[in-house]
């Protein structure tokens, strides 16, 4: 596999992070979150104006032809700014869920998004679905939804809600909900790592179903596949930034009449966590290439291999961010203890380290 970057790439990297530099800093960030919608609309219609949410969706479709590569660079950048946006969806679930529609439905929903005037989040838990494996209790019946979701982004801010439901058949399909929809309820709050989410009841709901394209539960997983890896790529921006931020931290703070980070015991234990972020990186392009492995189960042991690697190394990078801060990284005023929480969650979003460990040994390993 190749994993070198092109110009047109590095050139998408270098001009988000200075967007993010210039527009997103740790104090404007918390202006953002302050707000009532929890972001910034502004921001949101940079990014649209950047061409980044053009970037998954075909030429003809309005869009730019990008790949996973692209995506997972973009999420590096945003991980670096702890962004807060439901940008995840707009650029990696939803174009995976758009596939279980016809070019022309495509075209018509991911038009508001591309230009930023849509903001779109995916309602697929269940209470139970994970932790129980029951299964899904929502019904899709004559163009109307029933049930509840929970956990879903961003569910009481977006303008397009993609949900998944069941029909009387017992198959699964995909629908699209317009924020205000007669008997949609949404019940929003603040999330661990300051982002925002909803739970979502549906009480005949009118909703338009996707067809015309894959079959829906293809969709779902090609959706979560690529959800995952930008998350990867996301938990990779945070540590190198993380990496940064202590670095900076130790070369400052004094002890004994001198900087902490002459002492060779911290430096090891700085220099560990290089080399933790950079296994990271290299499975976060692998995660990247392998999205567009045509075989599902090739594609999800691959992606389970690059989540554990990732766990292992957000565990080690953030807990060495905050003991080398000491007692100043767990306040509110600096920025690293904000980094540490979104690092923790991403640990556990799209299945825990046990969860892919129990995948990986259930095939055999990665070869088998």
């Amino acid at each position: 596999m190749n994993f070198e970057l092109n110009d047109e790439q590095r050139m998408l990297s270098d001009s988000l992070s200075r967007f993010l530099a210039d527009r997103y800093d740790f104090e404007k960030r918390k202006k953002y979150i302050a707000t009532a919608e929890g972001f910034d609309r502004r921001i949101w219609q940079g990014y649209a104006e950047m061409g980044l949410f053009a970037l998954p969706y075909p030429e003809d479709e309005g869009g730019i032809g990008g790949t996973p590569t692209e995506t997972m660079l973009v999420a590096e950048a945003m991980g670096g700014a702890i962004a807060v946006e439901p940008w995840t969806e707009a650029i990696a679930i939803v174009p995976a869920l758009l596939q279980a529609a016809s070019s022309e439905q495509r075209a018509a929903i991911a038009e508001g998004i591309i230009s930023g005037e849509a903001v779109p989040t995916w309602a697929h838990r269940e209470t139970g679905m994970i932790e129980r494996d029951e299964k899904m209790k929502t019904t899709a019946r004559d163009g109307k939804l029933s049930g509840a979701k929970t956990v879903v982004s961003f569910g009481a801010e977006a303008d397009v809600i993609f949900v998944s439901a069941v029909d009387d058949a017992g198959e699964t399909g995909l629908y699209v909900v317009r924020k205000g929809a007669e008997g949609l309820e949404a019940r929003g709050y603040r999330t661990q790592d300051e982002g925002r989410a909803a739970e979502l009841t549906f009480d005949g709901t009118p909703a338009e179903k996707l067809e015309g394209g894959i079959p829906a539960a293809e969709a779902i997983a090609a959706a979560e596949a690529r959800g995952l890896a930008a998350s990867i790529g996301e938990a990779l921006g945070i540590m190198e930034k993380a990496i940064e931020l202590t670095v900076e931290y130790i070369k400052g703070r004094e002890q004994f009449g001198r900087p902490i980070g002459t002492f060779q015991a911290l430096q090891h234990i700085a220099a560990q966590a290089v080399v933790e972020k950079e296994q990271v990186k290299s499975m976060a392009m692998y995660a990247a290439l392998m999205c567009d492995e045509g075989d599902a189960e090739t594609r999800d042991l691959a992606l389970s291999t690059a989540k554990v690697k990732m766990c292992d190394a957000a565990r080690f990078v953030g807990q060495m961010s905050i003991q080398l801060h000491g007692g100043v990284g767990m306040t509110m005023e600096y920025s690293i203890g904000h980094y540490f929480k979104r690092l923790t969650m991403l640990e556990i979003l799209w299945g825990d380290r046990d969860f892919h460990m129990d995948r990986l040994c259930e095939a055999g390993g990665l070869a088998a």
